[in-house]
């Protein structure tokens, strides 16, 4: 008898479901990924699972998530540079953690999605610190920042592009400062970028995109601003900058097309530079609403591979174009999924436009699943009034897409007392109308459909072919606003 009570017991603990942190798995498994994808030994310990099913929720907390981090940075560091010692005592240990690594999972929280890993330090020893980011749900080292035994930075390797090799190689002078910098920014194999500083401020660059021996321009900086260039198709660009600074665009545009022509006579293939003159003629045309030029420069800008890594910007420019200008959704939603996986590699970390516009372009292709997806990572108490207006006016959109009225009801509440723009207003008031139906607040249902038909009677249609307001219809409110949305279309030519 005793052991069937402690069988029922097991079996009623075990059927609890337990809330799991999605952002906070999503590491963890990440964390795991890696380890394979390094072939790193995991002698730490497993999460323990409840329930029979291998689909069973599963708790993971920060400090355990912050431990899994340290053991990967340390086994990391043992296997892959061995020449730098890693803490081995308990009281090493617990300083690394504190005063190094911090609060890990926090970071992940608040959008972050890199950390660092430090190797130990001892008198006499060098020491390293690796930075990681995520990519494909697997981590990967991006920038090694190498410290002499008196702990001076000298030497940091960084993989710019994150494309897997190494591109840019920073020299330190003992004060901490930089003295030269050399990139491989066409990732051709070699070095075309030369950066000198004197006094911890930038002096000079000097460009031999096509490595052909030829430095074909030069760049001058005074409290590191440029201020001049030399080489080809300057003169021209210089022309363009003082036509921009006139607001003279339609010149300036001339001119900018002038430099590329120049340039493109000694580079042919596509160089940063080329890169940086298509954004500028870009975003020219673009404010100046020449959408057929635009789209052509587009083409050409993304025809380069060096111009991925320099390319946010001009992502953002064509998401947009997409999104709000043609309103050609789908193509907006490629975009914006590309345009989000650069930010994240290039900032470490999630933009919150970036995210909203794609929660927007899921909606409007009728994906609701997808735009909640988007913006799972999204911390409404790290934004502004604007965008967490946004925030919860796409979840409670979605979730009224896929029926789920409660949660729907919830986030459009908080949107509708948050504001927005007025223009939003009638929408939202709808959609509350909507939730509210949905779950039984009749009353509230009514409320929100009288002020969104009394700011925007057009939404009557909306409502006269939904089933869901056919109480509404009824009411002599409904009946009223029935009258005058059909007087509207009876007055209008």
């Amino acid at each position: 008898m005793i052991f069937f009570r402690f069988i029922c017991i097991l079996i009623f603990l075990t059927s609890i479901p337990l809330a799991a942190g999605s952002i906070l798995e999503e590491y963890w498994e990440a964390i795991q990924k890696s380890k394979d994808k390094y072939e790193l030994d995991d002698f730490s310990p497993k999460r323990f699972r409840f329930g029979f099913d291998s689909n069973a929720p599963t708790t993971i907390y920060k400090d355990s998530l912050n431990h899994e981090v340290f053991w990967f940075c340390q086994k990391y560091l043992a296997k892959y540079h061995t020449n730098f010692p890693y803490p081995r005592l308990k009281e090493d240990i617990r300083s690394h953690l504190t005063d190094l690594y911090g609060d890990l999972s926090q970071n992940f929280l608040s959008g972050k999605t890199s950390f660092t890993c430090f190797s130990g330090w001892k008198n006499g020893s060098a020491l390293l610190k690796i930075h990681f980011f995520l990519n494909d749900n697997e981590f990967f080292p991006f920038r090694y920042d190498h410290y002499n035994q008196n702990g001076i930075l000298y030497l940091t390797e960084e993989d710019e592009t994150k494309n897997g090799k190494k591109d840019s190689f920073t020299y330190y002078a003992n004060s901490g400062c930089p003295k030269e910098i050399t990139k491989d920014k066409n990732d051709f194999g070699g070095i075309d970028e030369w950066w000198y500083f004197q006094n911890c401020k930038l002096t000079r660059i000097e460009y031999d995109a096509n490595e052909n021996g030829f430095k074909e321009r030069v760049c001058y900086y005074e409290n590191n601003k440029e201020t001049y260039c030399e080489g080809l198709g300057e003169k021209e660009e210089r022309e363009a900058i003082q036509l921009e600074a006139k607001e003279n665009w339609k010149e300036a545009l001339k001119f900018y097309r002038k430099s590329l022509v120049e340039y493109k006579k000694e580079v042919p293939n596509g160089t940063l530079r080329t890169c940086s003159l298509l954004k500028k003629i870009a975003n020219i045309e673009y404010n100046e609403r020449e959408f057929s030029s635009f789209t052509k420069t587009l083409d050409e800008f993304f025809s380069y591979r060096v111009c991925e890594s320099d390319s946010l910007d001009v992502l953002l420019y064509k998401s947009y174009y997409y999104l709000y200008v043609l309103n050609d959704y789908q193509s907006a939603n490629e975009s914006y999924k590309k345009t989000a996986e650069i930010y994240r590699k290039v900032h470490g970390e999630i933009s919150p436009e970036i995210s909203l516009n794609l929660a927007y372009a899921y909606l409007m292709v009728k994906e609701p699943k997808a735009c909640l997806a988007s913006m799972e990572k999204l911390n409404a108490r790290r934004l502004m009034p604007y965008p967490r207006f946004f925030l919860f006016y796409y979840r409670g959109s979605c979730e009224l897409s896929l029926g789920n009225f409660e949660e729907s009801y919830s986030n459009l509440k908080r949107a509708q007392i948050l504001g927005g723009e007025k223009v939003f207003l009638p929408i939202v008031y709808y959609k509350l109308a909507r939730a509210s139906y949905a779950t039984k607040r009749d009353n509230e249902g009514k409320l929100w459909a009288d002020q969104a038909l009394f700011i925007d009677v057009e939404l009557f249609s909306k409502m006269e072919s939904d089933p869901i307001f056919s109480g509404f219809l009824e009411t002599q409110s409904g009946k009223t606003y029935k009258r005058k949305y059909y007087l509207n279309k009876v007055q209008k030519p």
